[in-house]
């Protein structure tokens, strides 16, 4: 039975390329495949088209009918920050065989409480074969707001991954998140995005942008360039993450690999030699809000879809879609003007230079009682289709969501398999 399993992994400072005797990818997928025989799934991946479109980004595009179709749909969201609600749909709902594996470090505990549970659980309603969701510390019940145990979870899974096209990915609410609960998604993508080929501008200590019209969406950069420099790469995302978040700027990131970031040189500039370090990168892409449930249309502008990888929901949009009409798209639904980027870059040096104090609120636990006032008061609010949502328990997951780390000499984790550990309760329920 799925679930029964812990698989761990060690930090042991980047030495080695040891991997004990558990891939990562092989185990994450031969988990997928049990779940999908055992009809876990909303619908089956008989068939995945893609196309290339012709343009400056090198747009590629997937044809998934089924996900427009059988996901469930989206929830609706007023704020970024909303409270965590039992009321609505939540990862604690998951059943076991749901659950493909447990992640733990075996050196070092990833956050505050040594037993939080941090889970790689079924996508049901999957982009394409293995994608699965990250469930950082999943009882705590958090709200989908970017966590600093987030971060270290996700660069430590972009580590463990021998897959160049591996990637992690993360929506706010605002942001086509659509389930208020804190998780990424773990996905392959069969195509580069071009986005890692482009030229940067340098914003402040190891923090780069990416701006109009290098790209067609304005991101912030941090790239992963040494073992001395993790905690560096891990706290300065949670600090822009939790900036955007403190300040209700709606925002995407895309975890990838990347060849070493410049800031002269082409526009686009692709290793195609295969000689340079593919170093784990994150861009960041603070974004316009998406306010209440939108119903997906052509596709939706997520994640995934602003590092240049589409999905369409309908085989005319596959067939008929052109560069232009996915960037009109785009740009009404997500692009923030030049100038509140620039605003948001300004303060973001601020913050990260000291002059400006941001107090996280990330992993805070409100005190008890004051999640039920707020419920309370969110339940007053609701409107009927939103009440609707409440008794509705067709389970869905939200959509969305990198390249060799260091030279073949390093390597940072071991990786093992071993039995559930006998402190977890047979019956003990997610």
């Amino acid at each position: 039975m799925m679930g029964e399993k812990f698989l761990n992994f060690t930090m042991d400072h980047f030495r080695g390329r040891s991997w004990g005797t558990v891939n990562f990818e092989d185990t994450l997928m031969s988990r997928w495949e049990n779940a999908e025989k055992h009809k876990l799934l909303n619908y089956d991946l008989n068939c995945e088209l893609y196309k290339l479109l012709e343009g400056d980004f090198n747009f590629s595009i997937q044809l998934n009918v089924e996900r427009g179709e059988r996901r469930r749909k989206p929830m609706h969201f007023r704020a970024l920050r909303e409270p965590f609600s039992n009321l609505r749909w939540n990862f604690t709902k998951l059943k076991e065989n749901e659950i493909l594996f447990y992640l733990r470090c075996k050196d070092h505990s990833l956050s505050s409480d040594p037993l939080d549970r941090h889970v790689v659980a079924v996508n049901a309603a999957p982009l394409r074969r293995g994608h699965s969701l990250l469930l950082p510390s999943i009882d705590r019940c958090t709200p989908q707001v970017l966590s600093e145990v987030a971060v270290r979870l996700a660069t430590d899974t972009m580590l463990l991954a021998r897959d160049n096209s591996f990637h992690v990915l993360f929506n706010s609410l605002l942001a086509f998140a659509s389930i208020n609960h804190l998780h990424l998604h773990l996905l392959t993508w069969p195509y580069d995005s071009d986005l890692i080929n482009r030229r940067c501008e340098h914003l402040f200590d190891n923090i780069y942008v990416v701006k109009r019209p290098i790209w067609f969406a304005y991101a912030i950069v941090l790239q992963l360039t040494g073992p001395e420099q993790y905690e560096k790469f891990v706290m300065n995302i949670t600090r822009c993450a939790d900036y955007l978040s403190t300040h209700e700027v709606a925002h995407n990131i895309f975890f990838s690999r990347a060849q070493p970031l410049r800031t002269s040189g082409a526009i686009q500039s692709e290793d195609k030699t295969n000689v340079l370090p593919q170093l784990v990168t994150a861009y960041i892409f603070p974004r316009v809000a998406v306010v209440g449930a939108k119903p997906a249309r052509s596709f939706s502008p997520a994640s995934l879809e602003l590092s240049g990888c589409l999905t369409a929901y309908t085989y005319q949009f596959f067939e008929t879609v052109t560069e232009e009409g996915a960037l009109r798209i785009i740009d009404e639904e997500a692009t923030l003007p030049v100038s509140r980027f620039n605003q948001i870059c300004s303060e973001l040096i601020q913050v990260l230079s000291g002059k400006m104090v941001e107090h996280s609120t990330a992993d805070k636990t409100e005190p008890a009682g004051f999640t039920d006032v707020i419920m309370a008061h969110v339940l007053d609010k609701l409107s009927s289709s939103e009440l609707d949502e409440l008794r509705d328990s067709f389970q869905t997951f939200e959509m969305h969501s990198p390249r060799r780390f260091f030279p073949a000499d390093y390597q940072q984790f071991t990786f093992e398999e071993e039995g559930k550990p006998t402190d977890l309760k047979p019956e003990t329920s997610l």
